[in-house]
């Protein structure tokens, strides 16, 4: 059997909702019941074990009566979670596939999508967050990028661009995902030497930005619609 939540948690979640539902902030409501905003604060994250007297001067803040406070919300599931359920198995595979693959979290940073990408170019995830993402079966490493054209036109890098950065990107093949949502449309192929113009144009702005770190510069998906050597086309 679930264990209900505590008292505390009840009230804390309860005050909280109450507060917003006033469009009151922690201030606000610090300042109608007389107490100090960090104490409030302290009192919503349930971290601190509340007298009856300021839970009732928070309730009377907030023009609840204290026993709707006290009572725990029920929540009722959604229609669909009988659905995701059903579903959840097939998307623990595609976990384990992407796993097997070298892939991370399939939810997270185009991990399902670079799984496919995988698949179709017959590379070899590395499985790490730094460095390459993938290679061929003669150990030349590659790197990976995805897009959803109905979201964005252009393609992310790096969070933090230099000079170290450059020099790892020039040193391997790139290869372009294009979708449209989940649905994959083409795959292109891009040498270093046809990404030097953006290599280039990011290492003047480096310097003379006081070698400061560009933060995620990006490559149009029609430069590399041009440039790039088509891998593959969704039938």
């Amino acid at each position: 059997m679930k264990t209900k939540p505590a008292a505390r948690r009840i009230f804390a979640e309860n005050l909280r909702k109450a507060r917003h539902a006033r469009k009151l902030s922690q201030e606000d409501l610090a300042e109608v019941a007389n107490l100090h905003r960090t104490y409030v604060g302290s009192v919503e994250r349930a971290e601190r074990n509340v007298s009856i007297d300021n839970m009732e001067r928070l309730a009377a803040a907030v023009g609840v009566a204290l026993p709707s406070l006290l009572q725990e919300t029920k929540r009722s599931l959604h229609s669909d979670k009988a659905e995701l359920d059903r579903l959840f198995p097939f998307i623990r595979e595609y976990q384990s596939l992407a796993s097997k693959h070298g892939g991370g979290d399939i939810f997270q940073d185009n991990g399902g999508k670079l799984l496919q990408l995988l698949l179709i170019t017959g590379l070899k995830g590395t499985g790490g967050r730094e460095g390459n993402d993938a290679r061929d079966e003669d150990g030349r490493e590659y790197e990976l990028k995805s897009v959803n054209t109905l979201l964005t036109q252009s393609f992310s890098t790096h969070h933090h661009m230099n000079p170290t950065i450059l020099g790892k990107y020039r040193q391997v093949d790139w290869i372009f995902a294009i979708y449209q949502g989940i649905e994959l449309q083409c795959i292109y192929l891009v040498k270093p030497a046809g990404l030097e113009p953006y290599f280039t144009r990011w290492e003047q702005k480096w310097h003379s930005s006081g070698r400061k770190d560009i933060n995620n510069p990006k490559i149009p998906v029609k430069f590399v619609a041009e440039h790039g050597t088509v891998l593959y086309l969704k039938p």
